[in-house]
């Protein structure tokens, strides 16, 4: 919904009267999102957007393009972002609309604290359940969850290799672990935790013994299309049995 008068603004700028300010509202949410995305594909958008001007090039040179066809899609997220700038900075815009679209990034960015304030509310129960193997200082709630599911039900980061990748993405876990990980020695930005020798590691046996714990009526393995995408790996692995 936000970023439908992003494609069709063109077409209605000239009649939104009173739904300006919905409408640059929407304008806010959608550069959050937009910036979220790209940050989370990283070089990828970039290569995208490269990829746009190189399969004309390489399809009348060699009648064929190397990658996939929709790689290019991966620059969409900063084609969108770039346009909302484009309009919000315009001459066009007016102060009002320039407030309501920070009223709406500002919206987004409160999530994104919020989710953050209440991933580190329990960082410190959650760490100590993975080494010491008890769960009983854990409340079962929405970000217990998803922080003990992190790795082999939710996935941190972008894997172009397609390779074994948990199939659930959730952006609160997401941006939880990025705005986290610079104040924190023992975590990094794809929720690795360096724990004494084990370093970089997930602790994954660890998490989902946890999760069975605290969640036992909750799958640990997601039967879906989009995990059957990926490589045999996640399908058959027995610890999500």
């Amino acid at each position: 919904m936000a970023f439908a008068p992003v494609v069709i603004y063109n077409l209605i700028r000239d009649r939104l009267g009173k739904d300006r300010k919905l409408v640059f509202f929407l304008f806010g949410i959608a550069a959050f999102i937009s910036l979220y995305c790209i940050l989370f594909l990283s070089y990828l958008s970039i290569a995208g957007l490269l990829a746009v001007v190189f399969i004309p090039f390489e399809l009348i040179r060699h009648g064929h393009f190397g990658a996939p066809m929709v790689f290019p899609l991966a620059a969409t997220p900063l084609f969108f972002f770039v346009q909302i700038l484009g309009i919000v900075l315009g001459r066009s815009a007016t102060g009002p609309d320039r407030k309501f679209f920070g009223m709406g990034a500002g919206l987004c960015l409160i999530y994104a604290l919020v989710m953050t304030t209440w991933f580190n509310l329990h960082y410190s129960s959650v760490q100590n359940a993975l080494t010491s193997g008890s769960t009983r200082e854990i409340p079962r709630n929405y970000m217990t969850e998803r922080m003990l599911g992190m790795h082999f039900k939710y996935h941190l980061s972008f894997c172009e290799l397609d390779g074994w990748r948990p199939p659930l993405h959730d952006p609160s876990i997401v941006v939880a672990v990025w705005l986290t990980a610079p104040f924190r020695a023992d975590l990094d930005w794809r929720g690795m935790t360096r724990l004494g020798s084990r370093h970089g590691t997930t602790l994954f046996d660890e998490r989902i013994a946890a999760y069975k714990t605290l969640f036992p009526d909750r799958p640990i393995r997601m039967d879906c299309s989009c995990a059957k995408s990926y490589r045999k790996f996640y399908m058959n692995d027995p610890r999500l049995r």
